[in-house]
């Protein structure tokens, strides 16, 4: 199973979960390797050239499936390329601070961004990862463009946490389940929510349209696809056996703890998911000037 991001990321840690599960059904090895680069396209582009006989896959996740094609329009996989197999979790974006740092609240933060928005650095994956359009809608429904803010690229959601903690970044949106020891250590400070409700994990952060502000919609999600040809029955084999995990207590357990839920659906339900949520980064990406192309030094030129 290839992880296209580095360790100890929610996409590394679910498929470890998933896989040491898997093994216990099929009796077979299932072996996780991390093919970490360019925001997920080394990893995709390895399973897209690989045999379509089930036993290469890969868990793929929300930013490098459907936003990063949507802001990279010479990116070299389009998002239906990898085939829909199975989703199996689903984790909202939080909104984090340094765990001393002096704001308290969403609206503090925007507040202070407004005012000179040039000196305060987010961190990316990639061509942008999850993060960068579910917060370019949140700037700008509290008027403030994404564009006009310092960005830093980073290998891997752990990295850009760790930016915010030691100080090169002011702020990460990333998901809620690969922050939980750092939000319960104090090193992070989490100031809302993605999505239409609290999260169970930690049910004192508000949502951001609680505190008042749209476009932080986004939930996050990780998924198995596999390479273009594969067979039907190898899906559905792959579906039934992750649907009969998420009737299982101790799998639902181990995705919960990280803050996570279990959040599947079958092949057709994922890959409509799926374009819906492309449509709507699309949009988002074109309306607010993200989508472009690559330059000569690997950066996105816009327009």
């Amino acid at each position: 199973m290839i992880v296209p991001f580095p360790v100890d990321g929610v996409t590394d840690l679910t498929a470890r979960a998933l896989a040491r599960h898997l093994e216990r059904r099929w009796s077979v090895p299932v072996k996780v390797r991390n093919v970490a680069g360019s925001g997920g396209t080394t990893g995709t582009l390895e399973l897209l050239g690989a045999a379509p006989d089930g036993r290469t896959m890969m868990l793929s996740a929300t930013g490098q499936a459907t936003q990063n094609p949507a802001i990279d329009s010479t990116l070299p996989y389009r998002w239906h390329d990898p085939l829909p197999v199975v989703r199996v979790s689903a984790s909202a974006l939080a909104i984090v601070v340094r765990g001393d740092s002096r704001w308290t609240t969403l609206r503090e933060l925007l507040a202070q961004v407004r005012t000179a928005p040039a000196s305060h650095r987010i961190g990316t994956s990639g061509t942008g990862g999850a993060s960068i359009l579910a917060l370019a809608r949140l700037f700008e429904s509290g008027g403030i463009a994404l564009a006009d803010l310092g960005r830093v690229t980073f290998h891997g959601g752990a990295a850009i946490l760790q930016a915010v903690i030691d100080g090169r970044t002011d702020l990460a949106a990333q998901y809620v389940g690969e922050m939980g020891d750092l939000l319960r250590s104090g090193m992070l400070r989490a100031l809302a929510v993605s999505g239409d409700r609290r999260t169970a994990a930690w049910p004192d952060v508000p949502t951001a349209l609680e505190c008042g502000l749209n476009g932080f919609d986004l939930l996050g999600w990780t998924g198995i696809v596999g390479p273009p040809g594969l067979d039907a029955g190898i899906v559905d084999r792959w579906a039934a056996t992750v649907g009969d995990l998420a009737q299982d207590p101790a799998f639902v357990g181990e995705i919960e703890a990280m803050g996570s839920v279990v959040a599947w659906l079958d092949a057709a339900g994922f890959h409509e998911a799926l374009k819906q949520e492309y449509e709507v980064a699309l949009a988002t990406a074109t309306r607010l000037g993200l989508r472009g192309r690559r330059n000569g030094a690997g950066a996105i030129d816009r327009g």
